[in-house]
C-alpha cells in the first residue's frame, strides 16, 4: 500500500473538533481535546469515540463507564489549544445533570453511558449510549478550521 496516498485519503474523513470530559478517580475534572467521534444507532442512540490506548481520559472512562462530549463551536480554537496544552483552568466548564464537565459556550455536548469497549489497535473505541444533550449556539467547529490533522 502506498503510505502516502493511505495518509492522503484517510485525512479526507471529515472531523469534528471535540471535548471529552471526564471524573478523576478524585473526583477532579479531566478534559481531553479528541476528533473521532460518530453516530452508530438510531434506537437507542448510540456513538462511538475513539481514544488512545494510554490517556487518562480511556482509564477515566473504564473506571466510571461514563463519558461528555462538547461540540467545539466554530471560532472557539482558543479553548481547542487550552485543551491541547493541559491548561483546564482557562476553559470555562458547565456540568451535565450527571455532573461530567463540558465546555461552556459549545454548540452542544452529549452525555454517555458507556456500553462496552473494543481493545483493538493503537485507540480504544467506546461504544457509548447518549443519555442526555444539550444545544449550544453556533455550528460544529471542523478540525479543517484548525488547521490540524489526526488520521492517516
Amino acid at each position: 500500500m502506498d503510505k502516502k496516498a493511505k495518509k492522503k485519503v484517510l485525512q479526507m474523513i471529515p472531523y469534528g473538533a471535540y471535548v471529552v470530559g471526564t471524573k478523576t478517580p478524585e473526583g477532579t475534572d479531566h478534559l481531553m481535546f479528541g476528533t473521532w467521534l460518530m453516530q452508530t444507532s438510531f434506537k437507542p442512540a448510540l456513538v462511538a469515540f475513539a481514544l488512545s490506548e494510554d490517556s487518562r481520559t480511556l482509564a477515566n472512562v473504564r473506571r466510571s463507564k461514563r463519558f461528555a462530549v462538547s461540540f467545539l463551536a466554530s471560532g472557539m480554537k482558543g479553548v481547542a489549544e487550552s485543551i491541547v496544552d493541559g491548561s483546564f483552568a482557562k476553559v470555562k466548564t458547565e456540568r451535565t445533570p450527571s455532573g461530567l464537565p463540558v465546555v461552556a459556550g459549545g454548540a452542544g455536548w452529549i452525555d454517555c453511558q458507556v456500553l462496552d469497549i473494543l481493545d483493538k489497535g493503537d485507540h480504544r473505541i467506546g461504544l457509548a449510549e447518549v443519555v442526555d444533550v444539550g444545544s449550544g449556539p453556533g455550528k460544529l467547529m471542523p478540525l479543517d478550521e484548525l488547521k490540524w490533522h489526526y488520521g492517516g
